[in-house]
């Protein structure tokens, strides 16, 4: 108890999130194991997905032992729930001992004070997981995930989630010359028990990849989006194959560098409304989809000098990302954060859909006892 007449400092709540993505490969799995203990101490959280390694060093790749400990370990997570890991585990037990997968997880405490797992497999190899070496070759799983959240308040309707790593979400060729893991969740729906998804709100990306670098028609360098993500983008928003999408929103975590000569750091989010006319925070770029106004040439993303004002430009969709180095020089990390004011599918068609909003720049420094320490 708390006397009233002595000063006290009352420590400021934990910020609220729905989800938080990280990059792939980016958390030991040993890591994600004590973090599970500890929040057992927290009595609401939202999603958290993130790219999982098996260790601190080394190769980012599990083998099938490594997966196994690591799904018993998680089954002794404070306030677990086991079933959440049943299919994980049953599709763990009819591979090869000698295969190696990519791994990553989404957690969260659910409405009942449930910590709630799921573990889901990379199903799509980069040009980097072919690899001559066994430790680096990664075998493509075929379990299809995608999570559906509920809520206990019928008034709001159930959003679904599905969490994917880096090269799932792109259109390469796969080993079993089947269905990737956008079009899976349309054309073999039957997967996902007897009540599928009828749309997907959210794909959440978790990635390691490097960006590329153009200049503009003034002479300054900018970073450019992977083409092959802002395909899937488009795909997404336009295709029948992946009808479910339509309305999709997404979210992509990166590194800022993958390696000390390779940048990467293009983070942010894609919805597929036309961008807001309101001004945006300086640590934010964008780029929109369309075409210039009263013009008749096919669409295109737009670049750093094209003016997108909506007498200049006519948008379909756009991406918004953090614009890197936008934090102080001695920043390690940076985390950009903003609310999805309305899924797009919650929007109606009289209306302007609002776009992200509310962005917010957290910055991450290491402090004096060498904890890494974020400020907004």
């Amino acid at each position: 108890m708390l006397d009233p007449l002595s000063e006290s400092t009352a420590a400021a709540p934990p910020d609220q999130f729905d989800l938080v993505t990280f990059p792939e490969a980016f958390l030991p799995a040993a890591d994600l194991v004590s973090t599970l203990g500890i929040l057992e101490q927290i009595d609401s959280f939202g999603c958290v997905h993130v790219g999982l390694r098996p260790s601190k060093t080394g190769e980012h790749l599990f083998t099938t032992v490594e997966l196994r400990e690591l799904v018993e370990a998680l089954k002794e997570a404070p306030r677990s729930e086991p079933t959440d890991l049943a299919a994980f585990s049953n599709w763990l037990a009819g591979q090869n001992q000698k295969s190696r997968f990519g791994i990553g997880c989404l957690f969260m405490m659910d409405a009942y004070g449930r910590l709630r797992l799921c573990l889901h497999p990379k199903l799509l190899a980069s040009n980097i997981e072919v690899s001559p070496l066994p430790e680096k070759h990664m075998k493509e799983a075929n379990l299809l995930t995608a999570i559906t959240l509920r809520p206990t308040n019928k008034i709001y309707q159930s959003i679904t989630v599905q969490p994917l790593l880096c090269s799932d979400a792109l259109l390469f060729d796969t080993d079993r010359a089947e269905s990737r893991p956008l079009e899976a969740i349309h054309r073999n729906a039957e997967c996902l028990a007897d009540n599928p998804p009828d749309h997907v709100d959210l794909v959440s990306v978790a990635s390691c990849t490097k960006q590329g670098e153009d200049i503009s028609s003034r002479g300054a360098t900018y970073r450019t989006w992977h083409q092959a993500f802002k395909n899937t983008l488009l795909r997404a928003a336009s295709d029948d194959a992946l009808a479910r999408h339509r309305f999709a929103a997404f979210v992509l975590a990166n590194f800022g560098k993958i390696a000390r000569e390779l940048s990467a750091g293009l983070s942010g989010g894609f919805i597929p409304v036309p961008v807001p006319q309101d001004d945006h925070p300086s640590y934010v770029g964008l780029s929109t989809y369309g075409r210039p106004a009263k013009s008749t040439v096919p669409g295109r993303w737009s670049a750093p000098d094209d003016d997108i004002s909506t007498e200049k430009w006519a948008s379909t969709g756009y991406i918004a990302f953090l614009t890197p180095l936008a934090g102080p020089a001695d920043a390690v990390a940076q985390m950009l954060g903003f609310t999805i004011h309305r899924f797009p599918r919650d929007v109606s068609r009289w209306v302007t859909a609002p776009g992200f909003a509310n962005y917010t720049l957290k910055t991450g420094s290491f402090d004096a006892a060498s904890a890494l320490a974020f400020s907004g």
